[in-house]
């Protein structure tokens, strides 16, 4: 007969657990003292180098490093961007370091330039912030994965980093300078691959990063939004890239929200494809395509070959 009974302990054993747990709880108050959740942050996130010394150079025509770079956590960001480092933190910020640069020769009271390098985790998470200081109406730079000149520097993404190149005298070599920081910065630029991924389809009018509740849906999270111009029609493509279980959890959120909303779709399965045709009384008619590691959508007056041309195009990127 089975004995399902609970194995007693003896006393004995009874003594030596109980006088572990003084020990037991020494030791996780020290591991708890040395917890670094930067570190446990990183490790979830993107791996590649760290910031590093070697980032900033030393001279460069007429720049000279002034005195050692400084860092900068999560803890004490404040010190250094009091009133927004909130906003970077929960972006995903993990570290910057920040180097000044006086022009050989002088001896100013403030840097002639300040290079400041946020580590931000992940690739998209920098671009989120890009997006957020560009302005409006910034100019466009080829440089990292994307950057802009703003009225006194050059900001601009690289990975997982995002750099600012800031100006605080005149005819400084900046772009040079700038450049310059991008080519020591061993770091593929396109870890960021979701900028290949939309379609060449008519003039790009803006692209932004929703970081979450995007059109207000709040399953729909880390959105990439380009705008285009096609024919005096307005389109707009969005992407959310995630592992392959991700995108399918999201497509049945999805679904669930239309049949709870009672918004009308039609679903076309085609060549191991799949297109939603929603018609949505608050967005207007638009679809939408999962594609293994990524989902698409599309507002706007689209037809047949704009859709057509972004299920090729994302086809093409996802092989």
């Amino acid at each position: 007969m089975e004995n399902n009974a609970p194995i007693a302990v003896s006393n004995m054993s009874r003594i030596i657990l109980i006088s572990l747990l003084p020990v037991i709880a020494i030791i996780i108050y020290f591991e708890g003292q040395s917890y670094d959740p930067a570190l446990i942050q990183f490790k979830s996130g993107e791996t590649g180098q760290e910031i590093e010394a070697s980032f900033f150079p030393d001279e460069f025509e007429t720049l000279n490093r002034a005195g050692q770079p400084r860092t900068y956590n999560r803890e004490n960001l404040y010190e250094y961007i009091n009133g927004h480092a909130e906003f970077f933190i929960k972006s995903g910020f993990l570290k910057l370091t920040v180097t000044d640069y006086i022009q050989k020769g002088s001896t100013p009271n403030q840097p002639d330039a300040v290079v400041d390098i946020y580590d931000m985790g992940k690739a998209i998470h920098a671009f989120g912030i890009l997006s957020d200081e560009a302005g409006e109406n910034p100019l466009d730079l080829q440089i990292g994965s994307m950057g802009f000149k703003t009225s006194q520097g050059i900001n601009f993404i690289k990975g997982k980093y995002y750099i600012k190149v800031t100006a605080y005298s005149d005819n400084l070599p900046l772009d040079s300078f700038a450049r310059g920081i991008d080519d020591k910065i061993k770091q593929d630029p396109d870890t960021f691959p979701v900028f290949s991924r939309f379609p060449d389809i008519g003039e790009v009018l803006s692209t932004r990063y929703i970081k979450e509740a995007y059109r207000g849906l709040e399953f729909v999270n880390n959105v990439v939004e380009r705008e285009y111009k096609i024919n005096n029609n307005i389109i707009r493509i969005f992407i959310v890239m995630d592992e392959e279980s991700v995108i399918d959890k999201l497509t049945v959120s999805f679904v669930d929200y239309f049949h709870q909303s009672e918004i009308n779709y039609t679903k076309i399965d085609s060549t191991g494809k799949t297109l939603y045709i929603v018609n949505d009384p608050y967005e207007g008619d638009w679809y939408m395509l999962p594609m293994g590691n990524s989902l698409l959508g599309i507002f706007g007056e689209a037809n047949d070959s704009v859709v057509n041309a972004v299920a090729a195009m994302e086809e093409q990127s996802g092989k």
